[in-house]
């Protein structure tokens, strides 16, 4: 059984729908990546720094993806120099909380034009399906709350209960890869990668981008 999690978002207690497993499958799969992907770029903490240090990461990858229904490369994580807790949030708030065009390098708004409408427009999407977000630390563009909602949208469309519903949760998908997470990604890795990563971040910044980019293709296929 795949059941999920949320690290940027919030949810509602009716925005399951009652179902909090389902059976593994393509989907859920590309769900499970999308979970590990969030809790990666999330803030560091004790067991953050635990996995960080002993290949645990790549262990869930592999784990997650076992069902994907196309190729993607999860190489190896580095787990050599400070993965402390404490060193580790250094490194995260360096890369990520630096600003770019006076926005948060880890949000959309950073790379996008006209961000206010953005935000209205992400607020929007979340609370449709009973999901929500918006503090200081998790703006409705974070890179977390994009990658949780495509989680999210997996899960939902593994879980419907009818195929025109299944069908409705998958081009919810389409449309946010083409229209949000899919579009700023790609400027967002650049500068990353332009920041001098370390090891352990400029590998989880590749694993990011090469499977959005291998989902993007398979979900509008």
């Amino acid at each position: 059984m795949f059941a999920y999690s949320l690290t940027g978002l919030e949810i509602s207690e009716d925005a399951t729908g009652g179902v909090l497993e389902v059976e593994e499958s393509e989907i859920t799969a590309r769900s499970a990546v999308y979970q590990v992907l969030g809790r990666l770029f999330a803030v560091p903490d004790a067991e953050f720094a635990g996995k960080s240090g002993s290949g645990q990461w790549v262990a869930d990858f592999t784990e997650a993806a076992e069902f994907l229904a196309f190729d993607w490369e999860i190489g190896e994580a580095p787990t050599d120099g400070d993965l402390s807790e404490e060193a580790l949030r250094e490194q995260y708030e360096r890369l990520f909380l630096a600003e770019h065009d006076g926005v948060r390098r880890i949000c959309g708004g950073a790379y996008v034009a006209g961000r206010e409408q953005n935000l209205v427009e992400l607020r929007r999407a979340y609370e449709y399906y009973g999901l929500g977000t918006g503090t200081d630390d998790v703006p409705f563009d974070h890179l977390t709350a994009e990658v949780d909602f495509m989680q999210f949208l997996a899960f939902k469309e593994a879980a419907a209960s009818s195929p025109r519903l299944g069908k409705s949760f998958h081009r919810a998908q389409v449309d946010f890869l083409d229209r949000q997470l899919g579009d700023w990604l790609p400027e967002f890795a650049e500068a990353v990668r332009g920041s001098d990563p370390t090891p352990l971040y400029a590998w989880a910044t590749d694993r990011l981008e090469s499977f959005v980019v291998a989902d993007a293709t398979w979900v509008a296929r």
